[in-house]
């Protein structure tokens, strides 16, 4: 029954369903035949949007906070630890010094033509901390073409030097003798037997001087000095002179210093029986010093006692770096004494034969300026251009009895202008080379007619090249200008010829204990005249070997 009765609802859903749908058909076709219409809107658009809120925030700032943070860090302990063990280090021996032994000693000896042997010999102590000593002696000799055209030179030098925390104190004695000859007169109508115009100069020399070790740069500096020459010849001509130096400086400021030197020149000459001739010259050289790394200035006064005379003379220098010791500008006024001592004037002219009470010591002033520096890092140069005046001058002239010795002649004032340049080459060890000039325009003069004896151009030139630090290379030329004289018992005068000189020389190591040498003189083979009637030798040429220990 139950059954019966769930197939009749299911019959009457079914049947209700479909007379739902019939109903809905029949509608929608009833619309298609409905007359279409079209609805026009005429308006403006205009959106509008809300006013927006706007939110006022007033700011301000945080209080500061005055309290120091206290940070906690933890950093945990790192250990290394290794599989290994380093082994220690034992040294076997302990190295040599660095510095090669010296080589203190050596033995020169040669001989060339014109009967010329040369021996040169040094010895020496080395490198020693408390002392050190050396000594030299040097002997050669000469015989000319022409009679009684003989020369030789003897030397002889010892010199030490002894060390003390505090000072430095050096020494010294030596001995010189030269001898020459007066060969330059008439051979064909004059004759003069070797031991009436032989001349020997002897001359002893013993100097002591002391120099405290300063500690830093800006200590007291002294450094006093004594020399005692004793100076004679063979014609019982006596000279012993005295000479005291007396240097100090201090530095007052980082780059000034204040320097004071006392000269104590003292001399006294005696010829047989004729009166003694005192010869000083007292001197002192206060300066101040401004040393800056593109200026230096050194200025002082020479204030100066000479036989009874005073003079205050001028002593001024400056340097200016113009391009930074490429172009330096130099400057200067200065003046000094140069002491006309019997030995001096020797020096100068070993012919001299006569000296007397007339002889007046010549005082010198000179203005320069010039322009020096470097080129590069090889090239260097010096050029200077200067007013000379001598005062009081002594100028040597043939004598007149028969022309084999000179006398002085007192020159009251010399001016002349002076141009000197010079330029030089270095190559390290290997390459060197130096030309240099000096010129002398004399163009006033009060008391003589000309300036007797004077050099007015003289050029040098000078080369040394190594070649694989065995060959060692080296020439020398000179080129001297005619000197005026007086000729022989006349008031006339004459100008020598100007001369060329040109040296060369080489030597060669063999192995580090030996040398052999050559050297060759005069190879132009021109027999010049320095001095009015004395030729040189000419060509002269020798060679030996030398040992070194």
């Amino acid at each position: 029954m139950n059954a019966y009765i769930k197939h009749i609802h299911r019959f009457l859903a079914v049947a209700g369903c479909s007379a739902a749908g019939i109903m809905m058909h029949q509608q929608a076709y009833a619309q298609e035949n409905l007359k279409e219409e079209t609805i026009d809107i005429i308006s403006n658009y205009r959106p509008k949007l809300r006013d927006a809120a706007k939110l006022n925030l007033t700011a301000s700032l945080p209080g500061f906070d005055t309290t120091r943070p206290r940070l906690q860090y933890q950093v945990p302990a790192l250990n290394l630890y290794f599989m290994y063990q380093p082994i220690p280090l034992k040294p076997l021996a302990l190295g040599k010094d660095s510095l090669s032994r010296l080589q203190n000693n050596f033995i020169k000896v040669g001989y060339g033509n014109l009967s010329t042997p040369l021996v040169q010999a040094g010895f020496g102590t080395g490198r020693q901390e408390k002392y050190n000593f050396g000594l030299y002696v040097n002997y050669t000799s000469s015989k000319g073409d022409i009679k009684n055209q003989d020369y030789s030179a003897l030397n002889v030098l010892g010199s030490g030097t002894y060390f003390t925390p505090l000072w430095e104190v050096n020494g010294s004695i030596g001995y010189d003798r030269n001898q020459v000859h007066y060969y330059g007169y008439d051979h064909a109508t004059l004759e003069f037997a070797k031991n009436d115009i032989r001349q020997t100069f002897n001359q002893f020399t013993a100097q002591v001087g002391a120099k405290n070790r300063t500690l830093n740069d800006w200590a007291f500096k002294f450094e006093p000095s004594a020399k005692f020459i004793y100076f004679s010849d063979s014609y019982k001509r006596k000279e012993p002179t005295a000479i005291f130096k007396i240097p100090v400086s201090k530095q007052l400021f980082e780059d000034i210093y204040l320097r004071a030197e006392g000269i104590f020149d003292l001399s006294s000459f005696k010829e047989d029986d004729h009166e003694q001739i005192n010869n000083n010259v007292v001197a002192i050289h206060p300066a101040l010093e401004i040393i800056k790394p593109r200026f230096v200035l050194h200025a002082g006064v020479n204030p100066t006692w000479t036989n009874s005379k005073f003079y205050l003379l001028p002593d001024i220098v400056n340097e200016s770096h113009i391009i930074y010791k490429k172009v330096i500008l130099s400057s200067g006024w200065i003046s000094y004494v140069n002491k006309n001592s019997y030995r001096n004037l020797a020096n100068q002219n070993p012919f001299i034969g006569s000296y007397g009470p007339g002889i007046l010591n010549t005082r010198v002033e000179e203005k320069y300026t010039g322009i020096k520096g470097t080129i590069g890092s090889h090239f260097n140069y010096n050029t200077k251009f200067a007013a000379v005046t001598w005062h009081n001058l002594p100028l040597f002239v043939n004598d007149s009895i028969d022309g084999k010795t000179f006398y002085t002649k007192n020159e009251e004032e010399l001016k002349a202008f002076n141009l000197h340049a010079e330029v030089g080459y270095i190559q390290e060890e290997k390459f060197q080379m130096r030309l240099a000039f000096d010129w002398f325009n004399y163009n006033k003069q009060k008391t003589e007619i000309k300036p007797w004896g004077l050099i007015p151009f003289q050029a040098d030139a000078f080369a040394q090249y190594t070649i694989a630090k065995k060959l060692h290379l080296n020439a020398n030329l000179y080129y001297l200008g005619g000197t005026y004289y007086q000729v022989f018992a006349t008031q006339d005068f004459d100008k020598t010829k100007g001369k060329w000189d040109l040296s060369a020389g080489a030597n060669y190591d063999i192995g580090r204990n030996f040398n052999i040498w050559v050297n060759a003189n005069n190879l132009f083979n021109t027999k010049y005249q320095r001095w009015y009637g004395y030729p040189t030798y000419g060509l002269n040429v020798l060679g030996g070997v030398m040992i070194k220990f």
